[in-house]
């Protein structure tokens, strides 16, 4: 995508949750409309028999109330979908992602504006296929959403297979798991049971681990005159 304005971009980094708090928004976010708009469907489908007739207006204003939850939820997900360059291949399920997640925002507007005047806002046989549809829908794009979020890595700093992998990624491709990456430094640890974590040098470390396995195939080869170490 083309680099946004100053003041646009920074509307998106807040979208994003950079420099608010330590993880993406949208992730933490996005299960409220979809969990509100499932239990409308159970609601729903529940005030079909009789003695739970007066549930159709829980499964009315739980779809209402998912509608609302979609405002943020899709404007921090066009934030996260705007720095997905569109060569990459996560550009069409993000893409894809989002016109299901429109699909099932204009089925729920449906299932409000229909219900809204009526007794109890009780639906009616099109309004519980529609809801069936709904769920199916949100199924397919939660799935999608899955995939960019740990396959791709978008929404959630850039970790797993994002564009940015190969660089800076905690969990890299199979040449970054063979031959790890070490952070070398000047100076050692003072605690060596951070050696991996705080990244010494990684000479320093190999040296460690022929001296270990010297001593654990030659018991006692590398013990001085009543000394103890290694």
């Amino acid at each position: 995508m083309s680099p946004l304005p100053s003041a646009l971009n920074t509307v998106k980094e807040l979208l994003q949750g950079k420099g608010l708090v330590s993880h993406p928004i949208h992730v933490a976010i996005n299960h409220m409309p979809l969990g509100l708009w499932e239990g409308s469907v159970i609601f729903d489908v529940l005030s079909r028999m009789p003695r739970w007739r007066k549930m159709s207006e829980g499964g009315y204003y739980l779809n209402l109330f998912g509608i609302f939850a979609a405002v943020p939820t899709a404007a921090t997900g066009l934030a996260e979908w705007w720095d997905i360059p569109t060569d990459h291949p996560g550009w069409k399920v993000a893409t894809t992602h989002a016109l299901l997640n429109d699909v099932a925002l204009g089925l729920s507007l449906y299932n409000w504006w229909t219900r809204r005047n009526r007794r109890n806002h009780k639906p009616d046989t099109t309004n519980l296929v529609v809801s069936g549809a709904l769920v199916s829908v949100l199924g397919v794009s939660g799935y999608l959403g899955g995939v960019i979020a740990h396959e791709y890595g978008y929404g959630t700093h850039r970790q797993g297979t994002s564009i940015e992998k190969e660089r800076e990624s905690l969990v890299g491709p199979q040449e970054q798991i063979t031959h790890p990456k070490t952070v070398l430094t000047e100076t050692a640890s003072d605690d060596p049971s951070l050696d991996s974590w705080a990244g010494v040098a990684a000479s320093e470390v190999l040296e460690r681990d022929d001296a270990v396995e010297t001593e654990f195939l030659h018991p006692g080869s590398g013990r001085e005159a009543g000394g103890t170490g290694i």
